[in-house]
Order: C-alpha cells, then structure tokens, then sequence
C-alpha cells in the first residue's frame, strides 16, 4: 500500500484508474480492491479522492492567494463546481466559504488516521541504525533570521502558519531565496497544551522589513551541530527528532547546548508530494 500512497501523492493532478492502482500494488483490481479496504478502511476511489481534497485543504490554508479555481485544477478535478462539491461532502464547507472565513475543520484524512496511520506517512520510518549512519556533527556559522513565536495550545498553529506564510509573500521572501526554519521548544505531546512553543522562521534579508506582533530578531548561533537531513513526512521526522535528541547524543557522550532543535525546511508539502518532503535536523551541542 506504500507504493500507492506514493502513487497518488505524485500524480494528484490526474485520473487514475483503478487498474493503474492495481498494478502499482501488485494485486488484481479485485484482490487490490478488498487489500485497501482492509488496510485503510475505504476504497481505492474514496481514497484517491481524499488524498486530492487532503491537498486542496493545505493550498486553501497556506496559499490563500490562489483561486479556487487554481486550486480545483491542481488537485486534479475537471471544474471549480466538482472540486466545491467534493470538498463541501467531507468538511461540510464549500472553499469559498473556508477561505473567507477562519473556521476550524479537520483536514479530510484526519478521520481515517486512526484507522491506518503507519500508511498515511506515505514512508516507513527508517530504523535508527539508518539515522546513526546519517547523523554528523558539523561547524556552521551564525545565520541571522525573523521569527515568529507560537505560544499556546497546537490546534491554534495553523493561525500562525497562515500568519507567517502571509508576511513573507508581503515582504517578498519567498523559500526559494530565504531559508525556511521551524525552531521545536518542547513536543506537544508531553507539554500542557498552554506549554506548546513552536518558532517559524526564515533567513533575514539585508533590507528592512517591518515586523508583527509575536515576531522579532533572532540568531541561530556558531556551533558545533548534530546534523541530519531526511525525507518523508511528520513521523519520520518525529522519529528522527527523538533520535538525535536521546540516543546520538547518549552514544556520542555529547549535551545539547542552549538553543531549540532547529529543523530547516527544504521542501516541503504541498509544494512536493508528502513523502518526498526533505527536512535537514540541527541540535546544537555544548562546547
């Protein structure tokens, strides 16, 4: 099933059939047929069709400068009224309506993650001996960049995200030019949700920009650093965040030093498909 989530991430944008998955699987469109249902808990076309509302959900989030008629095609639909319908039946809201309004919805695959969220990673996580073999400790110089600071319960970061995604298309600094950063203070799965602090961040320009409420100046500092770049989607990086903060620094007798894991965005959803996501993981290490 791998293969087909892998599938359906890069090819969004076309009809596939169900013969094509098949093959992909290895299966018969019968065998396939009955496969996915026991694996994931849905059908070969409702998943299909929630991977593509999945991506139309990020890009009404995220790029609110497209239309929706932009989006509709992206992900694949043949008009803005097929795409509207479809994404009206599993939120209950049409994208005009989402869009202008900051309503709360769960994404379209959010209910299925239960049921099959080792698959939804679209990538196994490697095993640690994987993240061994990869991890270095490097010298990096410092890199001065403008951050903003989500404090408070994670359900609210995608307020934040929009914020900051909004500002950089304000000030003209797009990821291609100005590197993307997330700065991790603690994990929200074992903070009190007001405890959750979460930095977005990208490199500084030499020109001035005007900051928002929340943002301000940083430095991520010179230092020796863990380094360890992977791909694939939120639990391999989970994976490969709990290893470079517990079991490197154990096997390497090393402490982190004062500053937050940093991980460097170097793509990411929905620009690339989920699993192809690259990530490049820094922890600065004590002197």
């Amino acid at each position: 099933m791998q293969n087909v989530l892998d599938y359906l991430q890069t090819h969004h944008d076309q009809s596939i059939s169900l013969a094509q998955l098949a093959k992909v699987a290895g299966y018969s469109p019968c065998h396939f047929q009955r496969v996915c249902q026991q694996k994931l808990g849905l059908g070969p076309g409702k998943l299909n069709e929630l991977i593509r509302l999945q991506r139309g959900y990020f890009l009404l989030s995220y790029r609110t400068w497209l239309s929706v008629t932009d989006i509709a095609f992206d992900c694949g639909y043949e008009s803005p009224d097929s795409f509207s319908r479809a994404f009206k039946r599993v939120t209950g809201y049409t994208p005009t309506q989402f869009k202008a309004q900051p309503v709360t919805i769960t994404s379209p695959l959010q209910s299925y993650l239960h049921q099959w969220n080792e698959e939804i990673s679209t990538m196994s996580v490697p095993p640690h001996d994987n993240f061994n073999t990869q991890t270095s400790i490097v010298s990096l110089p410092s890199l001065e960049v403008c951050a903003l600071r989500h404090s408070g319960h994670p359900a609210r970061l995608n307020g934040s995200i929009q914020r900051f995604i909004g500002w950089r298309r304000e000030h003209k600094l797009p990821p291609t030019q100005y590197r993307t950063f997330n700065f991790l203070h603690n994990d929200p799965t074992t903070v009190a949700p007001e405890a959750f602090c979460f930095d977005l961040a990208c490199e500084r320009p030499a020109k001035q920009v005007a900051m928002e409420d929340n943002m301000r100046f940083d430095t991520i500092p010179a230092g020796r650093y863990a380094s360890l770049k992977i791909t694939g989607g939120e639990k391999v990086l989970e994976a490969a965040v709990n290893f470079i903060t517990t079991d490197f620094l154990a096997q390497h007798n090393e402490q982190a030093g004062d500053f937050p894991v940093i991980v460097e965005r170097l793509s990411f959803y929905p620009e690339v498909p989920y699993h192809q996501a690259q990530s490049h993981i820094l922890l600065l290490l004590s002197k």
